[in-house]
């Protein structure tokens, strides 16, 4: 591992990102983990983005909300979270000193990777990818309160009658879901978690699809020299696995 290495993780929700660094802070003594994706937005991606469109800065809680503010900020500076970072750390912000590894958690689509392969021409990119339904039912599972979506969509639902039928009538309500993911599968799947957080979940991950696809911020990583960049499936992978791959590529 190259000294002061900084490693950024690309990803989408539910990949297993916090997970991985987790268990990857433990396997490297020093390992600095930077203010993470939901920080750098709230510190200085919605704010920007209120001001751009003449709204009151406040915190956005909603998911849905927070994407369409994220978009703004990208329309006005291209690289969106890639160059928040840029912007933190080339800030007053504390450097990441003798580190031997720096980590940021993440960087999501084709346009926010391309951006970080120009401005961070030392760093390190692990792909963590997962299949929607699988996200989907990390997300039903976790009940983060971060994955909250306000009550607006609450007139596309079907009934809350608990049951296979009942859950995947909600599901197929859901504009793009359906492309994603086999949705009478999902719904068998998702057999004993809350239907309300199933929704919930799976409505963050059909709008987050709109916004980044992970395969275009693959090719844009593809071009680097194999030293560069890292590709792991943890919905195949166990949590073990994708650390002791990433650890022995590190």
């Amino acid at each position: 591992m190259a000294e002061r290495a900084l490693l950024i993780v690309v990803g989408l929700t539910g990949v297993g990102k916090s997970t991985t660094l987790e268990a990857l802070r433990a396997a490297v003594p020093g390992a600095r983990l930077l203010p993470n994706r939901r920080a750098l937005a709230d510190a200085l991606v919605l704010p920007e983005a209120q001001r751009l469109e003449g709204e009151p800065q406040q915190p956005v809680g909603d998911r849905l909300e927070r994407f369409r503010l994220s978009a703004r900020y990208r329309r006005a500076h291209p690289g969106g979270m890639a160059h928040a970072l840029q912007r933190f750390l080339t800030s007053d912000a504390p450097g990441t000193g003798d580190a031997p590894l720096t980590l940021f958690d993440n960087l999501r689509g084709a346009e926010e990777v391309g951006y970080a392969v120009q401005a961070f021409d030392d760093a390190r990119f692990v792909a963590l990818e997962a299949p929607a339904a699988v996200r989907v039912l990390r997300l039903a599972g976790r009940r983060d309160a971060f994955d909250h979506v306000d009550a607006g969509a609450a007139a596309h639902r079907a009934g809350r009658a608990p049951g296979h039928d009942a859950l995947l009538e909600r599901l197929r309500r859901i504009e793009g879901l359906e492309r994603l993911a086999d949705l009478p599968r999902l719904a068998a799947d998702a057999a004993g978690l809350d239907p309300d957080a199933v929704e919930t979940g799976a409505r963050v991950v059909a709008e987050e699809s709109l916004h980044y696809d992970p395969v275009a911020a693959w090719r844009r990583l593809e071009p680097l020299p194999e030293r560069r960049r890292l590709r792991l499936d943890s919905g195949r992978l166990d949590p073990r696995e994708v650390v002791e791959r990433l650890a022995s590529w590190l």
